[in-house]
Parts: C-alpha cells; sequence; structure tokens
C-alpha cells in the first residue's frame, strides 16, 4: 500500500469510527434528556461556541498532543511503560520549585521552569527503563507505582512547603507573572504551550524517521532480537527511549503549571488527562505527525462532552458514558460495515468483465 492510501485508509476509518461514536452518543442523549436535539446540538457546537470555549479545546489539544508523543516514544519500543502521569506531576513540582525560586522572577524563568521539567520527567522515565534493563523488572508494574509516589511526593511537598493558607492546603500560591505564559489571544487559554507542543512533535518526527537512534529505535520495536543480531545494543535504545518520553512527559507538567489556565501548582491538575495520551497515540498508530490531528478530533468530542455537562439536562454520569464510548469506538479498530463484502463483489465484477473482455 502506498503512502497516499494509507493515509487515506487511515483518516476513513478514523472518521467512520468517530460518526459511529457520535449516532451511539445521540442515541444515549435521546434516553437521558427531555430535549435530545438541543442538548445534541450543544455536544456538537458548544466547543465553538466563543473565543473562550475555543481556547479550552485548543489548550487541551496540546495537552492531550503531548501527552499522546510521550506515549509514542516508549510504545514504538514495544515497550508498554504508563508512567507519564507520574512523570507529570514530577515534570510540574520542578517547575514549581523553580517559579517560586530566585530564578522565578527573572527573564529565564520560563526556559529554566520548562528545562527543570523535563530533567525531572526523565529520571522518571530513566527509572522503569533501567530497572527493566538491568533487573528484569515489568515496566507496567514499575511505571505505575512510580505514578503514585510521584502523585504524593508532589501533594505532600505541595501541602507541607507550597499551599497558601487561603486555598485550603489545595494549590500554591500563584507564580510571578514572569514564569507563567504569556496568552496569545487575550482572555483565552491560548499560549505558550501551543507552540511547545507543535514543535515536539517536529521534533519526535526528526528524531524517529530522520536520525540512526530513530531507527535504531524502530528496528529494535519491530524485532529486538534482529536488532541485537544487527549489533544494536537494544537495553540502551529501550532505556533511552523511555528516558526522553519521561521528558516529555515532564515537559507537559510545566505547561499545566506555567500555562494561563493555572499559573500555580495545585492537587490532581492534570486530571487524568496524562493517561488519555494513550488513547491518542493508538488512534494515531504512533505516528508523530498524525498525534495533532487526532488529539484535536477527540479533544473537541471531549470539550463538547464537559459543556454538555453544564448547559443541558444530561446528568454527569451519562457523560462519562459517552466520553467512554467515543474513547472505545475510535480507539478500535473500526472498519466500515460490508466493506469487505463490497470489495469482493467489485473484485468480482473486475474479474467478470476482463473475462469478457
Amino acid at each position: 500500500m502506498t503512502q497516499g492510501r494509507l493515509i487515506l485508509s487511515e483518516t476513513g476509518r478514523i472518521v467512520m469510527a468517530a460518526i459511529f461514536a457520535l449516532v451511539v452518543t445521540l442515541i444515549i442523549i435521546f434516553f437521558a434528556s427531555k430535549t435530545p436535539w438541543a442538548t445534541f446540538e450543544t455536544f456538537i457546537t458548544s466547543p465553538l461556541s466563543s473565543k473562550r470555549t475555543i481556547g479550552i479545546w485548543i489548550d487541551d489539544s496540546a495537552k492531550l498532543a503531548l501527552a499522546g508523543l510521550a506515549f509514542s516514544l516508549v510504545f514504538q519500543a514495544r515497550q508498554f511503560a504508563l508512567g507519564v502521569q507520574g512523570q507529570v506531576y514530577i515534570g510540574g513540582l520542578f517547575a514549581t520549585l523553580v517559579a517560586f525560586s530566585p530564578v522565578g522572577t527573572t527573564w529565564i524563568a520560563l526556559p529554566a521552569g520548562i528545562l527543570a521539567a523535563m530533567i525531572g520527567g526523565a529520571i522518571m522515565g530513566f527509572i522503569p527503563g533501567y530497572a527493566k534493563s538491568k533487573l528484569g523488572a515489568n515496566e507496567i508494574v514499575s511505571s505505575l507505582m512510580l505514578n503514585y509516589i510521584a502523585y504524593d511526593v508532589c501533594n505532600y511537598i505541595l501541602r507541607v512547603y507550597l499551599a497558601s493558607l487561603e486555598s485550603g492546603l489545595t494549590t500554591s500560591a500563584s507564580f510571578p507573572p514572569q514564569s507563567i505564559y504569556p496568552a496569545f489571544i487575550p482572555r483565552t487559554r491560548v499560549d505558550l504551550g501551543l507552540v511547545i507542543a507543535l514543535v515536539t512533535t517536529l521534533v519526535v518526527w526528526f528524531l524517529l524517521y530522520r536520525t540512526a537512534w530513530g531507527l535504531k529505535l524502530r528496528l529494535t520495536g519491530h524485532n529486538a532480537r534482529f536488532a541485537a543480531y544487527s549489533g544494536i545494543r537494544s537495553s540502551f535504545i529501550m532505556v533511552s527511549a523511555m528516558t526522553a518520553a519521561g521528558a516529555i512527559g515532564g515537559l507537559l507538567g510545566a505547561v499545566f503549571v506555567q500555562g494561563t489556565a493555572y499559573g500555580k501548582l495545585s492537587i490532581g491538575f492534570e486530571a487524568g488527562m496524562a493517561f488519555e495520551g494513550i488513547l491518542i497515540t493508538i488512534v494515531a498508530r504512533n505516528r508523530p505527525l498524525a498525534i495533532p490531528f487526532v488529539a484535536l478530533g477527540y479533544g473537541y468530542l471531549r470539550q463538547g462532552a464537559a459543556l454538555m455537562n453544564y448547559r443541558a439536562d444530561v446528568p454527569a454520569e451519562v457523560i462519562g458514558i459517552v466520553q467512554g464510548i467515543v474513547i472505545l469506538l475510535v480507539a478500535s479498530s473500526f472498519t466500515v460495515p460490508g466493506k469487505a463484502m463490497l470489495a469482493r463483489l467489485m473484485g468480482n465484477r473486475t474479474a467478470a468483465s476482463r473475462a469478457t473482455s
């Protein structure tokens, strides 16, 4: 299959899955709402209803794209480490420490916070990679346990050392203005995080498809034994991939806490969004350049479901069901019903026309 046909096929699969998800959503809304058509209209159009909601959609999509990129690197190496969530918390904590240090009120506050967050995330990515390489530890278990540790460490430091009395020990004081991303559009959440997500996408694509390291990583992911016979140090490639993914996870933590939406550290600030990066990278088939587009589409449905919760008479539990169905359908290997039969019919017709000609 050529590259063009592959792109068309994958795009068609995702679009059909999204349409089918919308149909299922409409059916659920029809039974759950007293005004189903108005509720469905809210679900479809509310993300575009104002400058503010568009900004939220774009901002969430940028964060989802970063989470997807982090997962794509480890999945390319056929490693199923799930530590992005913990890396986000450590990254956010490190960026917060920089913001409240003397550096936080200087012009290098933003790059220093980003760098510190990436270092913190990289360490969190390196630990399960090294443990698997040297000790044979299962990367799923070790990365999940690190998530719990990172979450509790972040909350402990926040409550004991950083929380402001006015917040009820759930958030820190606001960062200095020098440590907060400038908003590109006033009174929206569209800020430097969008640029960071786009640049990171290009960097990950370049690393994977234009460097020797990326070639070794993909070879290791396809067949680790063949890669080892070829002289590739599979363990080093695997550990370096998980470390690089950790750096992206830490970067996402900085984007959260330094962004205009927060500008401070809060308990549970990522709200489970880091795990949703798994969906993004699965739907995008680990392709870095496809991840931002998938994140935009999923972010739109996600934002529509959230706004439907506020503006319509659909209970929050139904919103969770709708989101779960959307995730299930879009992430599955959905194909058009009857596609195989249509292909056989078309194939038979072609064969018959050749026989009669």
